[in-house]
């Protein structure tokens, strides 16, 4: 986890200065700023239709953004830096989406080897060796060999972790990573998620997962209307909301 109190500040892993997202014409997310450091974890929440994929996806460059700046290790990534650099950013910043986004055909070892050959370069029997050593990072070497279809959507999801595990990435960007799952199933891969953060991963998680949110995260992002609208330690902004949205927000989870 990051340095606090009065220990040294650590420079940010990545920067959003003033982001801002539009699709055809409609801004949905407003002038967002966030830094987030190496090794530290932030869980966004708020209402459907807040802004928090749409601005993960900005971050990943899935979507470029309209206005603003996105900066890692105090480089700044636009639309203008050429399909090499985004490819490189993409590494250095995972993504894992909640409909998993396998190959049915391939297996988890293949879907695992597959980016690695084709986005990194590496060659085939490497990149089968850390695919294995990333699926038994997650608890599923023995499914090595199994496709999607036989897979329970806990074991995709942990699939596609691995995946993005093995593109060595700086940090990783999880899209409500348990939505598509019931319960049970996206337990297990709130413990992978976890694990990753005891090791010092560096993490943004759009998440609905109030439990996770508030043991998990170093800091809690609430957003509401492509804004942020309150920000801080867990104890603070899920305990003792200061603003009224967020209050009415978690209330709303409190009464269900």
């Amino acid at each position: 986890m990051p340095e606090t109190g009065s220990g040294p500040r650590l420079e940010p892993l990545l920067e959003l200065d003033a982001v801002s997202v539009s699709f055809k014409g409609h801004e949905v997310v407003h002038g967002v700023s966030l830094s987030v450091a190496p090794g530290e974890v932030v869980a966004l929440i708020g209402p459907s239709g807040a802004g928090k994929s749409s601005l993960l996806r900005t971050i990943n460059f899935l979507e470029p953004p309209s206005s603003g700046r996105i900066l890692i290790n105090g480089q700044e990534v636009t639309n203008r830096s050429g399909r090499r650099a985004l490819d490189a950013h993409r590494r250095e910043v995972g993504m894992v989406f909640q409909s998993f986004n396998l190959f049915p055909h391939l297996t988890a070892l293949e879907n695992v080897t597959l980016a690695q050959i084709h986005s990194r370069g590496i060659p085939r029997a490497q990149a089968q060796e850390r695919a294995l050593k990333e699926l038994g990072h997650v608890g599923l070497a023995s499914h090595a060999h199994l496709k999607p279809a036989k897979c329970s959507g806990g074991q995709q999801q942990r699939i596609a972790i691995a995946r993005a595990l093995a593109m060595d990435p700086m940090a990783i960007l999880f899209d409500e990573p348990t939505s598509a799952l019931d319960p049970e199933l996206g337990v297990e891969v709130l413990a992978t998620m976890r694990a990753l953060a005891d090791e010092g991963m560096t993490m943004i998680v759009v998440t609905h997962e109030m439990h996770f949110a508030e043991h998990v995260a170093d800091r809690v992002v609430f957003m509401a209307d492509g804004a942020i609208v309150e920000q801080g330690p867990p104890s603070q902004v899920i305990r003792a909301p200061q603003h009224e949205r967020t209050q009415r927000f978690l209330a709303a989870f409190r009464d269900r």
